[in-house]
């Protein structure tokens, strides 16, 4: 089985349009849908926003359905000039960017950086061959403002910041899962952040989506084939 984490019903509405006979999953912590994709059995859930719902959702999924995959989509803001609205981040890592690094060094497992397994990174980059391969940050605080983007860049040279990744990173890692994430950019992070997201947000959830289920009839297609 595969599993697959958004954060909000929005990232997960494209997804679920293509699921084949979707069963309603909701327990404290897990809301989502079994079903099928491309022929492969998933479990589709959506986390709600923040490091924490993330990290809850992750763990229940991992442990309950126990899956050889698991795939995060969603949105984020631009975090490197090279980004505009509607491009697409692939993860090579993930870290939090709300912690310091001696924290980081010292409690977090792996130093707090999380490296999306290799294979799943290849398949959403054949999905989206003109994605950005590199750092996501995640925090739960919104960013939207040009120095916050400044010190994301020089601290971590990430790409984009978000609200979930690393947390859902961070549990796939200590439980051993293989896990890829892939985010579409609804805002620049800076000081018109508030009203970028509202006018991209759905845009940038299904395109993030559809890149993410071609992804998933890629990886259908290379396990079936062994």
């Amino acid at each position: 089985m595969i599993a697959i984490i958004t954060a909000m019903d929005v990232e997960l509405e494209n997804i679920l349009a293509r699921m084949d006979q979707p069963q309603q999953v909701h327990r404290p912590g897990l809301f989502g849908y079994t079903g099928t994709l491309h022929g492969q059995p998933v479990i589709a859930a959506v986390c709600g926003v923040g490091k924490v719902c993330a990290a809850q959702c992750a763990q229940l999924l991992i442990s309950e359905y126990k899956p050889s995959a698991l795939f995060h989509s969603g949105i984020a803001g631009a975090v490197s000039p090279d980004l505009r609205h509607l491009d697409v981040v692939v993860a090579r890592e993930l870290t939090y960017r709300d912690m310091t690094e001696e924290t980081k060094r010292g409690f977090v497992p792996f130093g707090g950086c999380f490296v999306a397994d290799p294979k799943l990174t290849v398949f959403l980059r054949q999905a989206a061959p003109q994605s950005h391969l590199g750092c996501i940050a995640t925090g739960d605080l919104f960013v939207h403002s040009q120095a916050e983007k400044d010190r994301l860049r020089q601290d971590y040279n990430a790409l984009c910041a978000e609200m979930e990744g690393a947390a859902v990173a961070h549990v796939c890692a200590v439980n051993r899962v293989p896990f890829g994430v892939i985010r579409c950019i609804s805002d620049l992070a800076n000081d018109e952040a508030h009203g970028d997201y509202e006018q991209f947000e759905r845009l940038a959830s299904l395109k993030s989506a559809d890149i993410l289920c071609e992804a998933i009839r890629r990886y259908g297609e290379k396990e079936g084939a062994k």
